[in-house]
């Protein structure tokens, strides 16, 4: 194990090591170094302020699909500083079944930008949703603060090949399409046995417009194929035969 890992993992096992850490781990990033110069905002997070999506989940069984549609709210609900002395902002996520029902608090995220990076926390798990400044291509470890010290530099996640471009958002859920001007988009990258473009198709992306945040987020993971249980034998679809899928659209934003 070289120097750069045994320095990392020292500093993941002290209380300050994750923020002391950050430069190290994003210096990793493809093309170039990340530097704190002035950026695009594509994560404002104020106080007050609030997101609301209108959400899809998918479930396919034997070919089969159920829908299920809600909404989210994502409120900026207070800011603090952690016990590295860092600020940081608590997120309530609220849910409700339909647009004329009330909200229901679901759960809290913390959220951290800073120049270099912006720091998401849920369910105890931080990852790094986005590096700065934006680079087309430009890739880094999402799950940097959770890696072991041998995989701490490898590249999971990625910026799209159109940063500061525009983006439309298609129709969705019965709101028309939109577009924004100054947009940017992460994927991630999946193993082969998870995305064979045969067997299996997984896939994650989020897209981001200049001083708004996030107006789209898509995940999924399907498979193609069924396993005849006497044999083993596989039979392959065009359609997908098991599998789920989220959508995220944002709907609008405002104070409370």
């Amino acid at each position: 194990m070289n120097l750069r890992f045994r320095l990392l993992s020292a500093l993941k096992n002290t209380r300050w090591g994750a923020l002391v850490a950050l430069p190290v781990l994003l210096a990793g990033c493809r093309h170039e170094s990340v530097v704190p110069n002035p950026v695009a905002d594509y994560f404002p997070v104020v106080v007050g302020t609030y997101r609301t999506y209108a959400v899809t989940d998918s479930v396919w069984t034997n070919a089969r699909v159920s829908v299920t549609s809600y909404q989210l709210r994502e409120r900026v609900a207070e800011q603090f500083t952690d016990a590295a002395g860092q600020p940081a902002y608590r997120l309530v996520r609220s849910r409700r079944a339909t647009a004329s029902a009330g909200w229901a608090d679901d759960s809290v995220l913390i959220v951290q930008p800073s120049a270099r990076a912006v720091l998401l926390t849920q369910n105890n798990v931080r990852t790094v949703e986005l590096i700065y400044p934006a680079r087309a291509g430009k890739g880094w470890n999402d799950s940097a603060f959770t890696a072991s010290p041998d995989t701490i530099i490898s590249l999971k996640r990625f910026y799209g090949p159109s940063v500061g471009g525009p983006y439309t958002v298609p129709a969705f859920s019965g709101q028309p399409a939109k577009t924004y001007d100054n947009t940017v988009a992460t994927y991630k990258l999946f193993a082969a046995q998870d995305n064979d473009g045969l067997r299996r198709r997984s896939g994650y992306q989020q897209v981001y417009a200049q001083g708004v945040g996030l107006v789209v987020r898509r995940r999924y993971g399907y498979a193609l194929y069924t396993t005849n249980p006497a044999d083993g034998t596989e039979t392959y679809y065009k359609d997908v035969q098991r599998g789920i899928a989220h959508r995220e659209v944002l709907l609008e934003t405002g104070t409370i």
